[in-house]
């Protein structure tokens, strides 16, 4: 969350789980989270899937919650994200946090870098499909919410083949969206082109022909500048 910005003030308990060091110093959510693999986050589990199942729990402390465990490969943070893109309208946390440059909500996007992010816990966890089951679950959202350029985390290639159907419907979703000239409040059409980039890989004339579609549907010049890589040879 270091480009992010927290909105309110956490509560006591998720105070000691997440910005209290393992030493008992205070420290910033993302620097506890990144300690906790080291095995640390075993000590911090449950209290946190507490607080993650309790509704009497605040939004940012649910969201808090959320992060953390699904960075930590947890089955309870993957099924939590999957839920929540379900009905991202609905989700108490939209709003918890937000990205500095255009303040907007990022919650999604953080999540995505998490379920990305994990696949150095999910042989420790056992958890590989569910993870597989998150990143599938945020991408089929990906035309309706702020990824900006931390979906990318969802794009890798240990991810990518199972996640490739979602991917294509979102990403036709998104092009009719855009040619339909939707006010969307966030870039999509960078979205979008990363998407169809990095399916090149595994659907080459698929991604050429959606290229095609997004540059005719004026996503922006972010856009375009990514669409250029199928372009080039050396860019494969």
């Amino acid at each position: 969350m270091a480009e992010s910005t927290r909105s309110g003030e956490p509560d006591e308990k998720i105070v000691r789980l997440l910005f209290t060091d393992f030493d008992g110093d205070r420290a910033d959510p993302d620097d506890v989270i990144s300690d906790g693999l080291d095995g640390g986050y075993a000590d911090r589990t449950e209290a946190l899937a507490a607080i993650l199942r309790d509704p009497d729990e605040g939004p940012y402390e649910h969201f808090l919650a959320c992060l953390a465990l699904t960075r930590w490969g947890d089955a309870l943070g993957y099924a939590a994200v999957a839920e929540a893109a379900s009905d991202p309208a609905a989700v108490d946390w939209r709003g918890a946090s937000y990205d500095r440059l255009h303040t907007q909500d990022d919650t999604f996007a953080l999540l995505a870098e998490a379920v990305g992010d994990s696949a150095d816990m999910v042989e420790e966890r056992a958890t590989p499909e569910a993870r597989v089951r998150a990143a599938r679950a945020l991408l089929a959202i990906a035309d309706r919410v702020q990824f900006d350029r931390r979906i990318s985390a969802l794009l890798r290639r240990d991810l990518l083949p199972a996640c490739l159907p979602a991917l294509r419907d979102a990403v036709d979703r998104g092009v009719r969206r855009l040619a339909e000239h939707e006010r969307l409040g966030f870039d999509l059409g960078l979205q979008l082109a990363l998407m169809i980039v990095a399916a090149r890989a595994a659907d080459p004339g698929w991604a050429a022909a959606a290229a095609g579609r997004l540059a005719l549907a004026e996503p922006g010049e972010r856009a375009l500048r990514e669409l250029r890589e199928l372009q080039d040879p050396g860019g494969a």
